[in-house]
């Protein structure tokens, strides 16, 4: 049952054995709950006695009233102890799950989340685990529990009086079977409430982030428009999903009554012909009753458990994709990167195409081409953002595919174009490079980036609050910003992608000058979207298409390679 829970609910081994023993526990609550109807029945069975003259036991009101107490008792502390036990369950799990969850992104290649839509991924951290907690904590255990403890009521009927147990059992499976011949019909339509919902959400989060854009074309009313269009459409899924199950529930939950009436009129039959006595009638019908309230809630919860379905698809495809993983130490010679054969695709599309070269430890590499030709990618192959689909590539002849992707990027500082900043000071956006980092440190790394002196003029110096993404700062302040905490991180192997492409002459010298202080010694790899700074480098490797060109050094490609030089005046004329 353990492993079932696991494989069915994508829960872990203490979460499905935790699960095991809430079922088992909210079996005695439904149990307890005949407590009543069987106090009830004592009583009948003593006052008809008393009319007949039979002889019964003989409880006084006192005797009643203590029974009546503890049996509150007893239900109370059962229900209590299955109350703790199932909500402690489900919140432990769930917040299992989302540090599972977050551990298994953190180890996953980028090409995943080049698939996935960013905002799909909270959605399924937060609202499906909420949700996923709610049917936890309310559906699945009472479904489970019912159908062992109403089994168990159904045998001790049927060896009674196995007639009359018919009677009263006939519509409990018919009930069933109804909701769940709707199950495939009913999670179509949570499946498209769900991808229209994800549609509503991700329109309006990129509504918000395109705000300027849309405001300074005067496209409000067009937006909201979209926007409401697509609103409704979600709403009108989630209607007609709450239509279906409403209404299969109403007729399942009718065909429930009807045992009732069935045992309340063969019953009275049954006893007219003297095969059973008013006792065993009045014990049926209040024992049916008894039955059928947790059946009612088995059937309401049904369509929880449709909707139960798809969120833990979701989850169970980020748990079962392949992660990054590799050893945690690595025995290393130097730090040259060795690219042997290298090929890379994005699905069906080919990126890299067998590239060869080295990047050696104290030079200083450059990878130019057209926008597409590969650059970046390389680079990413290198740190292990993505593995390799052939070939290999080796730092210090350790191949990066061994190694964990975190023990790898230890060894590599990255200055990207697009800077990210995060919502806090100065100070700690610096202090990213280096876990612990002291204010001298950081302040040092500030200088060498040639950042200081703009800090120095902000309200609160290196503790101003910069916004998100650093919006209160320049692109050039931002850039080198994120050169200084490359610096304060110091590691051996630096990846400079095009980090002064969009910066204007002056913020673009002060950006050569904070890098030639990063680079030294170092095995660096650099890609440039403007040839001039990189024609000192001491080894250019020209790409086209996902393979090499040409490579050598500025001298040698100017001479040999007529792509090179047409690209190297056309970047002096830009």
């Amino acid at each position: 049952m353990v492993s079932y829970f696991m494989k069915r609910y994508a829960m872990s081994e203490k979460g499905a054995i935790n699960l095991k023993k809430a079922i088992l526990s909210h079996t005695l609550v439904n149990l307890t709950k005949l407590f009543a109807p069987i106090i009830a029945f004592m009583f009948l069975f003593q006052y008809i006695g008393i009319l007949k003259g039979i002889e019964s036991y003989n409880f006084t009101p006192v005797h009643y009233i203590a029974l009546i107490v503890i049996m509150m008792i007893v239900m109370f502390l059962i229900a209590r102890w299955d109350y703790v036990r199932l909500y402690t369950n489900v919140y432990n799990e769930s917040a299992s799950s989302r540090i599972d969850l977050a551990e298994r992104l953190k180890k996953l290649p980028l090409s995943y989340f080049g698939k996935r839509d960013l905002a799909d991924l909270a959605e399924t951290m937060m609202n499906d685990m909420n949700l996923y907690e709610t049917i936890f904590s309310h559906a699945v255990p009472h479904i489970y529990s019912t159908a062992i403890s109403t089994s168990v009521i159904a045998v001790m009927l049927i060896i009674y009086n196995w007639k009359l147990a018919l009677v009263a059992l006939w519509v409990i499976p018919i009930s069933i079977l109804i909701i769940f011949l709707s199950k495939k019909s009913q999670k179509k339509i949570v499946q498209s409430w769900i991808d229209d919902n994800r549609k509503v959400f991700d329109d309006l989060q990129e509504k918000i982030e395109q705000i300027e854009q849309i405001k300074s074309y005067n496209l409000e009313e067009r937006m909201l428009n979209d926007f409401f269009e697509k609103l409704n459409k979600s709403t009108k899924q989630k209607t007609k999903g709450e239509v279906v199950a409403g209404t299969l529930t109403g007729i399942a939950t009718a065909i429930l009554k009807l045992g009732i009436i069935s045992v309340a009129v063969i019953g009275v039959n049954m006893l007219m012909a003297g095969e059973i006595n008013i006792l065993v009638y009045i014990a049926f019908l209040m024992l049916t009753t008894s039955i059928y309230l947790p059946i009612e809630g088995i059937i309401t919860f049904m369509s929880m458990i449709v909707m139960l379905d798809a969120v833990v698809g979701r989850i169970k495809e980020i748990k079962t994709m392949p992660i990054q993983e590799g050893k945690n130490q690595m025995n290393i010679k130097n730090y040259d990167i060795e690219f042997s054969d290298v090929h890379f695709g994005y699905d069906d599309h080919s990126v890299i195409n067998g590239v060869s070269f080295t990047a050696k430890q104290g030079e200083i590499t450059a990878l130019i081409g057209s926008s597409g030709s590969g650059k970046t990618t390389l680079t990413k192959l290198a740190a292990r953002f993505w593995d390799v689909d052939k070939g290999e590539i080796r730092i210090g002849g350790e191949d990066v595919s061994d190694v964990d992707p975190e023990v790898l990027l230890k060894n590599f500082s990255i200055v990207f174009q697009d800077v990210t900043l995060f919502n806090s000071s100065i100070k700690d956006n610096i202090r990213i490079g280096k876990k612990g980092a002291t204010d001298e440190e950081i302040v040092r790394a500030a200088k060498i980036a040639r950042c200081y002196e703009f800090i120095d003029k902000m309200p609160e110096g290196i503790d101003t609050i910069i916004g998100e993404n650093g919006q209160r700062l320049s692109g050039g302040e931002r850039q080198r910003i994120s050169i200084a905490r490359a610096i304060l991180k110091d590691a051996p192997i630096i990846l400079l992608d095009e980090a002064t492409a969009s910066l204007d002459v002056e913020n673009e010298s002060f950006i050569q000058e904070a890098l030639s202080e990063l680079i030294k010694d170092k095995t660096v790899m650099v890609i440039a979207h403007r040839l001039r700074t990189i024609r000192n480098a001491d080894k250019i490797i020209l790409l086209n298409a996902g393979k090499i060109e040409a490579m050598g050094t500025d001298d040698e490609l100017y001479k040999n390679s007529k792509y090179y030089k047409n690209m190297l005046e056309k970047s002096y004329v830009d």
